[in-house]
């Protein structure tokens, strides 16, 4: 995977392949600014959360105490495998089931798209499989891929451990070792692809069939991420090439590359995006030549006091008697540690993570020092004992850059479409039909209760009764997991209250004016009030828009449970 940006996309790498410099271009068209020479982490052009705030469309503040010390992003984003390179990515058939079914996401989208025909015993030929390298595999297997699965193979997959070559020039061929196979680390793969389309995509909820192929949602997701390799993005900060980033005698870090994000920038980016604006964001969390890309939804500022010159000069490790050859332009400085919260990679599913997302919610710990000018307004910063274990706070660490995206890019001749993409992702967030287009019915599990409704209902606006939706549910199991499935269409959602009921009872309110000005809710919301409880009775959906101007409508709503099945 190269490290490109450009007027139009940035591609990053992250799990992914062969990281190259810095952009020379920036999102404007302009040349890099070169990093200033004063202070190697300064908070230079990269570093600027100005560029950041016009890239999102957003305003930003930076008085340090009107900045919010927690918040959490009204796009929810979904887990995911990060599809590995060396199990050929989205062409790895994960399902295990023996017939079509169990074809990769990319061979079903060229069966449903791309008019691919398939080998009569195609499904019985076997991959190569990077995890057991010596097992026997068919070479017309390759040979009769569609063009989707043959340019994901060949150029984001594993041919290197079967081509026959010393790709890494190690003079071993084909080799299949611990850390990879034949210079393809097990590492890579497309972080960088699922983090923007989990930031910017809802999940789909069921399987739909398209064309006679039926497409689960890890399918839908995979497709999803391919169409997002690159992407229409802005990073804050270098992206760091040293598998080993050596240290000064004061335990920072010195390739400005590997230093950087500054502090400073990084508080008011997390502060202003996912506390002021509602919106996740993504951070490459590890400062060293690995790439690992995660979406970042949360955070909480868990300690936060302003400090003397004397303890800011002890916290960053100076001997110096002032802080002039750090910022010369710092007077107050704030020692801060907070706590971020980013999701981490799962199995591929034919079900939806969404309602597991704490399952896969992981917490770094940030602890650094704030620059102030006299006003209080953030000027930059600096990570404290650069990014080493603190002895009084654990392991904390820095990110290596953060990044946003605002939708996919040119991916330069991918035989893939995005618009078809989407419309399987807007048919798997749609009611389910009997028979799905195509013909053929859909699969059929027990266990699983997935009911929609679409509504397509206005909300009155600035009315306290608000507008209600019905549901009824036969189903007399105890429900193992229970969550809400919400499409709403409003230009401001911090208007709204959103209310759970069963039975004319309050089980849980589902939304209580959060989000702000954000527009629009897709997101699929846990009740763990349910667990446990029989599913069967008529469940009610009341919304209401407690302000005015602001209007919308529910559009879908419904139920997805996991029971446990009548013997």
């Amino acid at each position: 995977m190269k490290l490109k940006q450009t007027l139009a996309a940035l591609t990053l790498a992250a799990c992914a392949a062969d990281p190259e410099t810095l952009p020379t271009q920036n999102v404007d068209g302009s040349a890099a600014k070169p990093t200033g020479a004063a202070k190697a982490d300064a908070w230079d052009y990269r570093n600027d959360p100005a560029r950041f705030a016009q890239f999102a469309q957003r305003d930003f503040v930076k008085a340090f105490d009107q900045l919010p010390k927690s918040g959490e992003s009204l796009n929810k984003p979904w887990p995911d495998t990060y599809w590995p390179t060396f199990m050929d990515s989205t062409n790895a058939r994960w399902t295990g089931d023996a017939n079509v079914d169990g074809f990769s996401p990319a061979e079903k989208y060229d069966l449903a798209f791309n008019g691919w025909t398939p080998a009569s015993n195609f499904a019985q030929m076997r991959p190569f499989s990077a995890e057991s390298c010596s097992a026997e595999w068919d070479a017309d297997y390759y040979a009769n891929l569609g063009p989707l699965a043959r340019f994901v193979s060949e150029n984001r997959g594993n041919k290197n451990g079967r081509n026959k070559q010393d790709d890494d020039d190690d003079m071993k061929i084909d080799e299949c070792e611990a850390d990879g196979i034949d210079g393809v680390e097990r590492w890579w793969g497309l972080c960088h692809a699922w983090v923007p389309a989990a930031l910017n995509e809802p999940e789909p909820i069921h399987a739909v069939v398209e064309n006679g192929v039926t497409f689960y949602p890890s399918d839908i997701k995979a497709l999803m991420i391919q169409a997002y390799n690159r992407s229409k993005s802005m990073i804050l900060g270098g992206r760091c090439n040293e598998k080993e980033p050596k240290r000064d005698e004061r335990g920072r870090i010195i390739d400005p590359a590997c230093r950087d994000t500054n502090a400073g920038a990084f508080h008011i980016v997390v502060t202003n995006m996912i506390g002021r604006h509602k919106l996740a964001i993504a951070e490459d969390r590890t400062y060293d030549y690995e790439v690992w890309n995660q979406p970042v939804y949360r955070y909480e500022i868990t300690a936060q006091d302003e400090v003397d010159l004397a303890k800011a000069l002890v916290l960053v490790q100076s001997t110096d008697a002032d802080y002039s050859k750090i910022n010369k332009d710092a007077k107050r400085f704030v020692d801060v540690r907070m706590t971020l919260n980013y999701v981490t990679e799962s199995e591929a599913s034919k079900e939806p993570k969404t309602p597991e997302l704490e399952h896969y919610t992981r917490r770094d710990s940030y602890h650094y020092l704030l620059e102030l000018d006299a006003a209080g307004t953030i000027l930059g910063g600096e990570w404290i004992n650069g990014g080493t274990a603190h002895p009084e706070w654990g392991n904390s660490r820095q990110p290596d850059f953060l990044w946003f995206s605002t939708g996919p890019a040119d991916d330069y001749g991918t035989p893939l479409d995005y618009s078809k993409v989407k419309a399987l992702l807007a048919k798997s967030r749609a009611p389910i039909v009997p028979e799905a287009e195509g013909g053929g019915s859909m699969p059929v599990d027990p266990s699983k209760v997935n009911v929609t409704k679409a509504a397509a209902l206005l909300i009155p606006d600035n009315n306290r009764t608000g507008v209600k939706d019905t549901l009824t549910l036969d189903r007399a199991e105890p429900a193992l997991n229970f969550a809400v499935q919400l499409d709403v269409k409003h230009s401001y959602v911090g208007d709204l209250s959103i209310v759970l009921q069963k039975n004319g009872r309050t089980v849980k309110k589902l939304w209580d004016k959060k989000g702000g000005s954000g527009d629009d809710i897709h997101d699929l919301i846990n009740v763990p009030e349910m667990v446990g409880k029989s599913l069967k009775g008529v469940y009610t959906l009341k919304l209401v828009d407690g302000a005015a101007e602001d209007t919308g409508s529910l559009e879908l709503w419904g139920i997805v449970a996991t029971v446990q099945p009548a013997m």
